[in-house]
């Protein structure tokens, strides 16, 4: 074939190959954050649920899908992650399981440049709180204080949840930044054939679990001291995040069911935290946990920002009951910083979509990044899980992980895609990354011509 020709022939090719090509993407340059990247967190895939899970690395972490989750984060602007510390019964011993966690929080996330909250909720004690029958955090059989290091007012679930969180908090040290003490103590779901949901923990008894934690840790006393306490002082212990919904089955000061605000109160004027401030001039608390879900959950989200508004009012109730609850003794009390440690939009609600997600995700770290009292607020979630489909079913995520339900090989009877690797990333990741001031990507379409 001559020159000539041959030449011809590739600018057929050309002319056929090129429209078939994708287009190109270009980076945009890096843009000003909208919002403080210190602010942004996300709660992740739970380590536990990532063990043995992938056929490369049988009975240990799945390495692979952890490192790609950490990558992810990253990309989305994240530099808080929220991961809870679980124990399951027969899923081996409480040491084996915790070890689960090692891998992400001591390489993955450093190396992402994550910061680490761990929730240290009722899970570390495979028994319901509620069923004091089991020996739950509710039994009324408590120890004499000279049986247990953790003084009076003391029962067995209670200083099984207090060895066990004391033990994580040394073994991590400063590699967890921060830790959520339990989760939704005024409002516990539903569990079929056993407690029909709503129900609450009295404040008093939180407060009590809550206080013995915070003394035995940022005092150096009680079981599991260490020789040198300094760096438990950059440790934040945040109340654990409550439901805006409140208890259905508490009673408030009204007579009627106690609310949030009200049972922040009750927390704050308990006796153990009150005795906790007399003796070390202040409460046993470093953020104020809280969950303010649209609408207290609700299956529509019709208006954004109308719903944005009224979050923000909200944690203004919240902060003005704590003040008023406070005004005889230390109501300066009542300006520790918010710490939201949940906040979502499930996309598979009915009247809820996709973009509805985006909007909200965008309004919502906008309006708490714009507020002075908010240290911190985590997206719920990185990742949708079951059920994938029907009515009950959870699109909160930022990405989609193919899963398959109903397995037995995996924990927690669900199994991942072993990579780890999403299906898609939802357009609320973008928003986030781009919320962060991260780069983002544009799609340069050809030109037509003809």
């Amino acid at each position: 074939m001559s020159i000539k020709n041959t030449a011809a022939l590739i600018a057929a090719l050309l002319f056929v190959l090129i429209p078939s090509l994708p287009p190109p993407v270009a980076a945009a340059p890096a843009q000003q954050a909208a919002v403080s990247p210190d602010i942004i967190g996300i709660v992740a895939r739970d380590p536990w649920y990532e063990y043995g899970t992938n056929p490369r690395y049988p009975g240990q972490p799945n390495y692979e899908a952890q490192d790609r989750m950490g990558r992810i984060l990253a990309e989305a602007g994240a530099r808080w992650v929220r991961i809870e510390l679980i124990v399951q019964e027969g899923a081996g011993s409480f040491e084996e399981q915790i070890a689960r966690n090692d891998y992400f929080i001591d390489e993955v996330a450093p190396h992402y440049g994550l910061k680490v909250m761990g929730l240290l909720a009722f899970r570390l004690v495979d028994v319901d709180p509620r069923d004091s029958g089991a020996g739950g955090l509710l039994s009324d059989m408590y120890y004499k204080p000279e049986e247990t290091a953790y003084g009076g007012g003391v029962n067995q679930y209670m200083q099984r949840w207090l060895e066990r969180a004391l033990w994580i908090m040394n073994r991590y040290q400063g590699r967890v930044s921060a830790y959520e003490v339990l989760n939704e103590p005024n409002r516990m779901p539903v569990v079929a054939g056993s407690f029909p949901g709503g129900e609450g923990i009295a404040p008093a008894r939180i407060a009590t679990l809550h206080t013995k934690l915070y003394r035995c840790f940022k005092q150096n006393q009680c079981a599991h001291t260490v020789a040198d306490p300094t760096w438990r002082a950059g440790i934040k212990l945040v109340l654990g995040g409550l439901h805006p919904r409140g208890s259905d089955r508490l009673v408030g000061p009204s007579g009627g069911p106690m609310s949030d605000r009200d049972y922040l109160a009750a927390l704050y004027t308990s006796s153990a935290f009150s005795t906790y401030r007399t003796t070390y001039g202040a409460f046993p608390i470093d953020g104020l946990g809280y969950h303010p879900y649209p609408a207290e959950i609700v299956t529509t989200l019709a208006a954004v920002d109308g719903e944005v508004a009224r979050i923000s009012a909200r944690l203004d109730d919240l902060r003005a009951r704590l003040r008023a609850a406070l005004q005889t003794t230390d109501p300066a009390a009542a300006d520790l910083p918010f710490w939201i440690t949940e906040i979502g939009y499930n996309a598979a609600y009915p009247g809820q979509s996709v973009a509805g997600q985006t909007a909200f995700l965008r309004a919502i770290f906008t309006m708490l990044a714009a507020r002075p009292d908010v240290a911190t607020a985590f997206w719920f979630k990185y990742e949708d899980f079951p059920p994938g489909s029907g009515p009950g079913a959870q699109r909160w995520g930022l990405v989609q992980i193919p899963f398959s339900e109903g397995d037995p090989r995996c924990p927690g009877q669900t199994c991942y895609a072993p990579s780890g690797e999403p299906a898609s990333r939802r357009p609320g990741f973008w928003a986030l990354r781009e919320l962060a001031g991260l780069p983002t990507y544009r799609l340069l379409l050809p030109i037509v011509t003809r």
